[in-house]
């Protein structure tokens, strides 16, 4: 467009300096190219708007005025012309450019209507002008009509254009809003995810920061305790004993709760399918769980018959056997003295899997209908339940796990009264060893050989709750405080299993760690297990690819804890005989 306006003004100057002394024709040309640059400036100053409803108004208004300024000196010079010209070529040539520009500013303006008019005004003023000026040697009243009827149809076609165009516009003005109101709210969606996983990551972090803090002296109270419970007492001191180590088992059961929901909402938890005996699981569920129940005057029926045996399937047999604990708990609470708890559990072939559902059936009062679906939610609970005590997180994290697994979780009334949980999934048949019992009471080490032990803990509580616990074992302990000390006893001589905590001043366990298997030499061999309050599974992955054979974990699981000294020690032994 820009292109074609400087044509027309070099056309109209060339005209006029054939008809004009040159200065004049100078001063002409170079005012309206002064007018195209203020043309130009106008939609620069207007781009630079950063409101278009208020850019395209400004533009409106100054391009209105500059191009009726560029219209009506565009026809000044050709009237100049046509007035200086001799010859009827040159007159022609006049109006001709005129044409062209009435032509030009009517199909390029439409920004406005207003700025449209006032673009060809100048033009249909002129034409009609040449039309009716009797000076000029044309047929006057062929002439006119011509120019009437060339301007009638030139404006109304414009016309036409100019709002089919000023339409257009209107529709693009809208659609570059909402693309930057759209662009606006993608931009601040963007800042609140970020925002969102900023404070996930933060919550995270405090978590991990919480529980280590609360693990670190629970392992202190539970290790002491179970170490004191080892040695001779009189009854009473013996059931406070059991008393400490039951309060803190509860604490560390709502610890993990608590820990286990925040990973599930925060999509943290993963599955970790392996072979899984059901009947095996559920013996030891009711196993364990009959003692407590008994306490509370409660009996518990295990009815696993309708269970094929074996009953070996491919899952997460650690988040069943949480489902099911969890279950079994409310069902013991609810269930008044002298009732009956019944486990039951089935399961069907279904295309090369089991179809598996079990169920826990209370006499206690049922649950609401109304409640039935709420308690499945994190702090959720019936008046009865908030009334018993609980943190209302069991059911929350058994539906969290059916989920994970593809499993559904529900409530109903019992046939006998109370209320029916069950929860039931499909898993692919598997080959599950023979049943045999395993005893943790004490690891299987050589008394022949003490087990050489290496312990990096920097907590003094906690290295005396190792020093209590591995005491009467045959076990030869020595104590670091850091990573870089765990470094030098090695250099100095050999372990056969090292124990190491995460977080030590001076140096990590991790580091430590690293820097162990990076040294090279028998050492760089050693068993190295974890045993911190660091456990979350994103900390056992970075344990496990730094090279630790195993976690233990704070408080002290001595089923862990005595699981590794046996395989420290049967490795050594293997060692031994093959040297």
């Amino acid at each position: 467009m820009n292109l074609v306006r400087f044509a027309m003004a070099l056309g109209l100057t060339g005209l006029l300096a054939t008809v004009a002394p040159l200065g004049f024709t100078i001063s002409f040309g170079l005012l309206h190219l002064a007018l195209y640059a203020c043309l130009a400036w106008a939609v620069e100053v207007a781009a630079r708007k950063p409101d278009p409803g208020v850019a395209l108004r400004d533009l409106t208004v100054r391009t209105g005025l500059i191009i009726f300024l560029v219209s009506l000196h565009a026809c000044w010079m050709a009237m100049e012309v046509r007035g200086a010209a001799t010859s009827s070529v040159v007159r022609t040539e006049s109006g001709l450019l005129i044409i062209g520009v009435l032509m030009f500013t009517a199909l390029q303006v439409h920004m406005s209507r207003v700025g449209y008019v006032a673009a060809i005004i100048p033009s249909i003023g002129s034409m009609l002008w040449i039309g009716i000026d009797q000076k000029q040697q044309m047929p006057s009243a062929h002439f006119g009509a011509a120019v009437l009827v060339f301007v009638v149809a030139v404006v109304a076609a414009s016309w036409r254009q100019q709002s089919t165009d000023r339409a257009l516009w209107k529709v693009r003005l809208a659609l570059e809003e909402k693309n930057a109101a759209l662009t606006a709210l993608v931009a601040e969606a963007e800042a609140a995810r970020a925002q969102a996983e900023a404070a996930n990551r933060a919550k995270s972090d405090f978590l991990a920061m919480t529980s280590h803090e609360i693990r670190t002296p629970l392992n202190a109270v539970l290790g002491l305790t179970e170490a004191l419970n080892r040695t001779p007492l009189t009854n009473p001191q013996k059931e406070m004993a059991a008393g400490v180590l039951d309060a803190g088992a509860l604490l560390k059961r709502l610890l993990d709760a608590v820990l286990d929901i925040t990973r599930i909402e925060a999509g943290k938890m993963s599955v970790e399918s392996n072979p899984v005996d059901l009947h095996r699981l559920a013996a030891t569920v009711v196993r364990i769980w009959a003692p407590r129940a008994s306490e509370r005057g409660v009996s518990l029926v295990l009815d696993a018959d309708g269970l094929p045996s074996p009953c070996g399937v491919l899952t997460d047999g650690a988040k069943i056997e949480q489902a099911l604990v969890n279950l079994l708990s409310n069902a013991v609470k609810f269930s008044p003295r002298g009732g009956t708890v019944t486990i039951r559990l089935t399961a069907a072939a279904r295309d090369g899997a089991l179809a598996v559902t079990a169920e826990v059936l209370d006499q206690g009062n049922g649950v609401p209908v109304e409640d039935r679906l709420r308690i499945f939610q994190t702090f959720e609970q019936t008046h009865e339940g908030r009334a018993l005590g609980g943190a209302g997180l069991g059911l929350a994290i058994s539906a969290g796990n059916m989920a994970l697994i593809g499993g559904t979780i529900s409530v109903d009334d019992a046939p006998d009264g109370g209320a029916a949980f069950r929860f039931a999934f499909d898993a692919p048949t598997a080959e599950v060893a023979d049943a045999a019992a395993t005893d943790h009471s004490a690891p299987v080490l050589d008394d022949e050989r003490p087990l050489r032990v290496l312990a990096a803990e920097d907590n003094v509580a906690n290295r005396h709750v190792l020093r209590v616990l591995l005491e009467p074992l045959s076990v030869d302990l020595t104590l670091v405080e850091n990573g870089r000390e765990a470094l030098e006893a090695m250099a100095a001589e050999a372990f056969d299993i090292v124990l190491m905590d995460a977080n030590m001043p001076v140096m990590d366990g991790l580091d430590a760690l690293r820097a162990i298997r990076a040294g090279g030499g028998p050492g760089a061999a050693t068993p190295v297990w974890m045993l911190t309050a660091n456990v979350f599974e994103e900390d056992v992955a970075r344990y496990r690819n730094a090279g630790a054979d195993g976690v233990v974990r704070k408080p002290i699981d001595l089923a862990e804890l005595f699981a590794a000294l046996s395989d420290a020690s049967a490795r050594a032994t293997l060692n031994a005989v093959a040297a």
